[in-house]
């Protein structure tokens, strides 16, 4: 049976000062009450929420997809090795899905890991269905991130960004410096590295939230992002912990059996569950 893999987000809906508080299941409720055209992006991006339907009163359970209409791939016949064109309309384009499931107990949404339609992009198609600023927060492995709120000194900064096809609209200022000079010498890859070598300062805290957080609004870029600090334990020995926020994410995998030639949507849903119900005790602690 084909895998199904699973990463953990904690959403929420960024509103400027002075505006009224939005609820991220507020955003689902209106999305969930659209007509199927409604859920549809257009552009040169399209996607479209395929499904969205509100379970056991907690849970909201969904369908996204990308809608691809450029370089489709042709048919070929396994026997012959026949070729042909997709035989489909101009208007249509093959559906690459995830399937998602949000349950406002934990206030935590489990995504499918796709590569062709990540997390990132679910993000963008809800922010743009809702026109409200959504925001998906990476939820690292247990072990990961309370060795991160353990440190007592920071000592190493590494993160490693691609450069994106457009950045005009990259407003924080330190990620936009990074790609100015990526852009200035062509290149498509920087890697950065701070540290206070061998000496005993540390790292300032609030820089190295403003990292977290860019890696939180531009987690597409960011190919690499650790951080390395001293911890004391318990018998008053400090030793030195490297936190890998990219492989350190909190994930889940279960099998999940095809019908036909596609995944069996009602095993997606359970996989979902079961991915949440796993780890609910760890992730109430994300709960609003």
């Amino acid at each position: 049976m084909p895998k199904f893999n699973v990463e953990f987000y904690k959403p929420s809906v960024q509103v400027n000062p002075g505006e009224p508080a939005v609820a991220f299941v507020d955003v689902l409720q209106r999305i969930a009450a659209m007509t199927p055209r409604q859920r549809i992006r257009g552009g040169l991006d399209p996607a479209v929420i395929l499904s969205l339907e509100r379970q056991q009163g907690a849970e909201y359970f969904g369908e996204a997809a990308r809608i691809r209409t450029e370089d489709l791939p042709s048919v070929v016949h396994t026997g012959t090795g026949h070729r042909h064109n997709l035989e489909i309309d101009a208007q249509e384009g093959l559906g690459e899905e995830i399937h998602f499931l949000y349950d406002s107990r934990v206030d935590v949404i489990a995504v499918q890991r796709r590569g062709h339609f990540r997390a990132s992009a679910l993000e963008n198609l809800l922010s743009d269905l809702s026109r409200n600023n959504v925001r998906f927060d990476v939820i690292l492995r247990e072990d990961a991130w309370q060795r991160f709120e353990t440190m007592d000194v920071v000592k190493k900064v590494y993160f490693k960004l691609a450069r994106p096809q457009d950045f005009v609209g990259e407003s924080r200022q330190p990620l936009l410096r990074v790609l100015g000079m990526m852009d200035d010498f062509n290149g498509i890859l920087a890697k950065v590295e701070i540290s206070v070598g061998r000496s005993d300062r540390r790292l300032r805290p609030n820089p190295i939230r403003g990292i977290i957080d860019m890696y939180n609004r531009s987690r597409d870029n960011f190919t690499a992002l650790s951080i390395t600090g001293a911890i004391q334990a318990q018998d008053g020995d400090t030793h030195v912990e490297t936190v890998d926020f990219v492989h350190g994410k909190l994930s889940f995998t279960a099998d999940v059996e095809r019908r036909g030639r596609r995944l069996n949507t009602e095993g997606c849903r359970l996989a979902l569950r079961e991915a949440i119900r796993e780890n609910r005790d760890y992730l109430r602690r994300f709960r609003a």
